[in-house]
């Protein structure tokens, strides 16, 4: 015999009783159906908490291969620097002097040039002068994005116009236009040392010239890429650019940069 079971609804209010009737096979249909539904959820969600894990864990590793990736396309950008310098400095040198290309027999070279004083003196050609007084508004290595190069050097805000000097004594090896740099002069200073002056409003100093520690060589300017007047300043030894405010500790005084002002 199918038994069967009466549900009433009392409400609160003065309103209707309702009653429904409900056949035992019925509910045990409905709690069967419920059963299985509430097993399929469980089954589903134990079965895919291991695939939850394996996200996170593949997130991080997402995470891992980015950063890796993002130090390669660094070194590949520094490798492209490194070589488009060594390439344009061995032009300068080699096929402007005949060297063969053979840029380490400058080293020599710039110890038998006679000036006033006879010989220029390896003490000269360390970069010790700073080229201009000014505010370092961009450090080495930042950048803005990451398709950008990272930034060789330092950028010296200063008054256009302001008289750029050379770092230490050396040869010009190159004095002329680029693209990125606008005016740009680039010393050859022996020891492997090299420095590069870009952005300039005008070069004093070209291809060959022999320049003292000190002297002025061109003045400040907004040539090339650039948003305002600026000295973009590098130095490199050893085919390594090196940060200047190693040399010249003084700019950290005026870096808008840091944390200090």
């Amino acid at each position: 015999m199918n038994k069967k079971f009466t549900l009433l609804i009392i409400p609160e209010d003065d309103s209707r009783t309702r009653s429904y009737t409900v056949s035992k096979n019925l509910l045990k249909y409905i709690f069967i159906s419920a059963a299985i539904i509430l097993t399929i959820v469980i089954f589903i969600s134990i079965r895919s908490i291991p695939n939850i894990f394996k996200y996170d864990e593949l997130e991080k590793k997402y995470e891992v291969l980015a950063q890796e990736r993002l130090k390669v396309v660094e070194l590949s950008q520094d490798l492209n620097r490194i070589k488009q310098m060594d390439k344009f400095v061995r032009h300068s040198l080699g096929l402007e002097l005949n060297f063969n290309e053979i840029p380490e027999i400058m080293d020599s070279i710039l110890m038998v040039i006679p000036d006033q004083n006879n010989f220029i003196s390896f003490t000269d050609n360390i970069p010790s002068i700073a080229p201009i007084e000014g505010y370092i508004s961009q450090r080495m290595g930042s950048r803005f994005s990451i398709t950008e190069n990272k930034h060789g050097g330092i950028d010296i805000v200063a008054k256009q116009g302001t008289p750029i000097k050379a770092s230490a004594s050396g040869l010009v090896v190159f004095s002329g236009w680029t693209y990125e740099m606008g005016n740009l002069i680039i010393i050859h200073h022996g020891d492997g040392y090299f420095t590069h002056y870009g952005h300039n409003q005008q070069n004093f100093k070209y291809q060959l010239d022999i320049v003292k520690r000190g002297e002025v060589i061109g003045l400040v300017g907004n040539t090339g890429i650039s948003s305002g007047p600026h000295l973009h300043f590098e130095i490199w030894k050893d085919k390594q650019s090196i940060d200047p405010l190693n040399y010249f500790p003084e700019y950290k005084q005026t870096d808008l940069t840091s944390s200090n002002g």
